[in-house]
């Protein structure tokens, strides 16, 4: 099976990027993260020109990101059962990540997950993850 190549992260560790990021194990807590959103980036030239707007899947995608930061390498984002978005995200805006454990069943991982700008909920979601089961080398 072939994988495609996905875009850079969007959370990283770099401070331009993540300006805070939390990580933590499984189970343990909440993930949090930072990340500002700089006036030039090149989605907003047809995001839309006369009123850019972050896109919405990369709101969820920083979401994801924060979550794999407690999962083994390899965790896969499954599926997002439930997103709501209650508010516009603009440039330079800052956007607040908090993403908490909320479920396991067999090889999947589920967690409660907010993007908010300013104390306001920007993106509410339920994501689901799946967990490779760790199999010895041969």
């Amino acid at each position: 099976m072939t994988s495609l190549e996905g875009p850079p992260p969007l959370l990283d560790d770099t401070p331009a990027v993540a300006d805070e990021a939390q990580s933590s194990r499984w189970g343990s807590g909440a993930v949090t993260a930072r990340r500002h959103v700089p006036e030039d980036e090149p989605f907003f030239a047809g995001h839309f020109p006369a009123m850019p707007v972050v896109p919405g899947v990369f709101v969820v995608e920083g979401l994801a990101e924060c979550a794999r930061r407690s999962l083994p390498p390899g965790a896969t984002l499954a599926s997002a059962p439930l997103v709501r978005f209650r508010r516009r995200v603009s440039p330079g805006e800052t956007l607040e990540f908090v993403v908490t454990p909320a479920g396991a069943a067999g090889d999947r991982r589920r967690f409660d997950a907010v993007a908010s700008v300013d104390g306001q909920t920007a993106v509410q979601a339920t994501l689901e993850f799946r967990v490779e089961a760790r199999t010895s080398e041969r």
